[in-house]
C-alpha cells in the first residue's frame, strides 16, 4: 500500500475520535476520557469503540501506520544463504527500513545464531528465565511445542479473527490442515508457517542422453524400469562400469530420519503400490497405523534387496545422504533418480557442466500392477508464536497483512520483494530476476522477514498451468512462464499425481506427542538398521516381524495410541 493511502486511513481515524490522534493504539480501550482523566460518558465511549473498529479495519486493509513506532523483538536462525548488500545487516536493511517507514514498526534482533544452534539457544533462554523475544518463528515442532507448553506464549485466536486480512483468511481457512500443527485444545497458539505443497514430491528423472543412446523410451511400469536399469549396466551408455542405474539416498538422515523419505533419491514409491508408505501415518479402518510396521512393507523390501543384488542401486547406498547423491548426479554417475521438480536448478546444472551433452528429463512415477503411489511431502513447517505479554499483536498482523500481498497485481511486492535486490526492471521495462541483470548481484530479502508468506498450493499449480500452455494472467504467472521448461513439466507431473491420488499425505499432522518427542529417535534408528540390513542381505525377512514387535515394545505402541487420540479429536 502507498504512504498516501496510509495517511488517508489516519485522517479517517482522526475524524472518528480525538483518541486515535494520540497514537497510543491501546487495543483494550473501550472508554473515552475527559480532560480530567475520567470517563466522559456513553457518547465518548461509543466514539472510542468506533475508533478501535476503524483502526482494526485499517490494519486488516494494511493501510495503517503507527505514529509512535512499535518495537517487535525477535531472534533468527541464520544459514549460508543469508546475504546482504549495500552495507546492510540483519537489523538494518531494505526490509527493516520498509517496516519502519511504511508501518511504524521497528524490528529488533535479540540475537542470531546458525540454525543448528537455534533450539539450544532458545532452551537456554527459557530455563534461565531470560526475557524472551516478542515473536519467534521456528520449523522445529519439538521446540515450538516446548515453548507453547511453557505458558510464555499466547493464544492468537481472537487477534487472528480481529486483525487478519481477507487475503490471509482466504489462505488459512482454505484447508483444515492449515492450523493442525499449531492448534492446542481448540486454540490457535501460533501463526502457521508453510513450505510450498509438493515441494519435495518425487518425479522420475532420467539421463535423456543415455535413453537416446540405448534407443529406449522412458519406463512407465516397474517391469520396464528394470529392463532399462539392466540395459544401463549391460550396454554402458555412460562409457563406464562405475555407474549407478538408480540413485537412492538410504543414508538420508537430514531433516527426515527415515532411510526412504529423503528429499533427493527417495524410495517411498517402491512401497506405495503395495499399499503402504514408510515412516508415515496412514488411515486404515478409521484408525491411524504406522506405515513402516505394515506387512505390505515386505514386498518393497524384497524388491529393493533384489535391485541391490543386481547392482541397480549402489553398494554404498546406505552411506549416501542427499548431498552425496547430488554429487554423484553432478559427476554423471547416476542414470535415474526420483526427486523433486526443482532438480534443473540443482544438481542438473552441475551434470551439464561436468559431462558435455548430458542432461536429465522428468517423467511420471512408474506403476506396479497399474498403480503408482508415493509419499506426499508435508507443507506444514511450524509457526510464528507471540509472547504472552506482547501488547502489539495488532502491529504483527499489520506487518503480516502487508507482506502477504506479495505477488498480487498492483501490490508493492508485485514483481518481487525489492527492486535491485531480488529483481530488477530492465531498460525495456521488462522484469528480470537473473543475477547478472541485478546491479551488485542478487540477494534474497525473504530471509530478512519475520516469516516468509506463502499460499502453499499456488506454486506448483501455477507451474503446471503454465506447462499446459495457458496464457499468463498475473505477474506471478509471467514469472513462472520464464522458469526452466523442465521445472514446469515436472511441476505438471506432480499436479497430475495429486489429481490421480498418486501422492499419499501423512494422516498425522498434529504437533509431536509426548512419547514421539522422547521415542521417535530410537524408533527411527531401529527402523533404519533393520530395513537396511534386509536390503543388504544381512538380515532375513523374518527380521521384519521381529522389528515390528520390538518397535511396539520400546515405544511404538504408546506412540500409536497417542496418534489415534489426536486423530479422533481432530475429526
Amino acid at each position: 500500500m502507498s504512504r498516501k493511502r496510509s495517511l488517508l486511513a489516519l485522517s479517517l481515524t482522526a475524524l472518528l475520535t480525538l483518541a486515535a490522534c494520540s497514537g497510543k493504539n491501546d487495543n483494550n480501550a473501550n472508554t473515552a476520557e475527559g480532560a480530567d482523566g475520567t470517563a466522559s460518558g456513553p457518547v465518548q465511549s461509543q466514539a472510542a469503540s468506533e475508533s478501535q473498529d476503524a483502526i482494526a479495519e485499517a490494519i486488516r486493509k494494511g493501510t495503517y501506520k503507527f505514529e509512535t513506532p512499535v518495537k517487535i523483538t525477535t531472534v533468527k536462525a541464520t544459514d549460508s544463504t543469508m546475504k546482504y548488500k549495500n552495507g546492510e545487516s540483519a537489523e538494518n536493511n531494505v526490509h527493516t527500513k520498509w517496516a519502519r517507514d511504511e508501518l511504524g514498526i521497528d524490528i529488533k534482533y535479540l540475537w542470531q545464531v546458525p540454525g543448528d544452534q537455534f533450539a539450544t539457544k532458545m532452551r537456554l533462554m527459557l530455563t534461565s528465565e531470560e526475557s524472551l523475544p516478542d515473536v519467534l518463528m521456528t520449523e522445529d515442532m519439538t521446540l515450538l511445542n516446548e515453548l507453547i507448553q511453557s505458558g510464555k506464549y499466547k493464544d492468537i485466536t481472537e487477534d487472528y479473527e480481529k486483525y487478519a486480512s481477507p487475503t490471509i483468511k482466504e489462505i488459512y481457512n482454505s484447508n483444515p490442515l492449515m492450523w493442525s500443527q499449531v492448534t492446542y485444545d481448540g486454540k490457535k497458539m501460533a501463526f502457521p508457517n508453510f513450505a510450498h505443497a509438493g515441494n519435495d514430491n518425487g518425479v522420475m528423472w532420467i539421463r535423456q542422453d543415455w535413453l537416446d543412446k540405448l534407443g529406449m523410451k522412458a519406463p512407465t511400469t516397474f517391469e520396464e524400469l528394470e529392463v532399462l536399469m539392466q540395459a544401463m549396466l549391460d550396454k554402458k551408455p555412460g562409457g563406464s562400469d562405475k555407474i549407478v542405474p538408480l540413485g537412492v539416498s538410504l543414508g538420508s538422515g537430514g531433516s527426515n530420519p527415515s532411510i526412504f523419505n529423503g528429499w533427493l533419491g527417495e524410495s517411498t514409491w517402491v512401497f506405495g503400490p503395495s499399499g503402504t508408505i514408510p515412516n508415515q501415518w496412514l488411515e486404515k479402518d478409521g484408525e491411524l497405523v504406522h506405515g513402516s510396521t505394515r506387512p505390505e512393507m515386505k514386498e518393497g523390501l524384497t524388491r529393493l534387496r533384489d535391485w541391490y543384488d543386481k547392482g541397480y542401486i549402489s553398494k554404498e547406498a546406505g552411506l549416501h545422504d542427499e548431498n552425496k547423491l547430488a554429487e554423484l548426479i553432478g559427476q554423471g554417475k547416476v542414470g535415474i533418480v526420483v526427486a523433486p521438480y526443482w532438480l534443473p536448478n540443482w544438481p542438473i546444472p552441475d551434470l551439464e557442466k561436468n559431462v558435455p551433452g548430458a542432461t536429465m528429463n522428468p517423467y511420471p512415477l512408474p506403476s506396479l500392477n497399474g498403480k503408482a503411489a508415493a509419499r506426499d511431502s508435508t507443507f506444514l513447517r511450524g509457526g510464528l508464536i507471540v509472547k504472552k505479554d506482547f501488547e502489539h499483536t495488532d502491529a504483527l498482523f499489520l506487518y503480516l497483512n502487508r507482506i502477504f500481498e506479495k505477488g498480487k497485481t498492483g501490490s508493492e511486492f508485485e514483481n518481487g520483494w525489492y527492486e535491485d535486490y531480488d529483481y530488477t526492471v530492465k531498460a525495456d521495462g521488462t522484469i528480470s530476476v537473473d543475477d547478472a541483470d541485478i546491479p551488485g548481484g542478487k540477494v534474497g530479502p525473504a530471509k530478512y522477514l519475520l516469516m516468509e508468506p506463502k499460499n502453499p498450493f499456488t506454486n506448483l499449480k501455477t507451474l503446471a498451468k503454465m506447462s499446459r500452455g495457458a496464457e499468463p494472467s498475473s505477474a506471478e504467472e509471467e514469472r513462472a512462464l520464464r522458469t526452466n521448461p523442465k521445472v514446469l513439466k515436472a511441476g505438471e507431473y506432480v499436479d497430475d499425481g495429486w489429481q490421480a491420488n498418486t501422492y499419499v499425505p501423512n494422516a498425522f499432522t498434529g504437533s509431536p506427542t509426548a512419547t514421539m518427542q522422547t521415542k521417535n529417535g530410537i524408533l527411527s534408528k531401529l527402523e533404519g538398521e533393520t530395513f537396511l540390513g534386509i536390503i543388504y542381505g544381512k538380515k532375513s525377512m523374518d527380521d521384519f516381524d521381529k522389528f515390528v514387535k520390538e518397535w511396539n515394545k520400546i515405544g511404538g505402541e504408546q506412540v500409536t495410541e497417542e496418534a489415534n487420540e489426536w486423530y479422533q479429536k481432530s475429526k
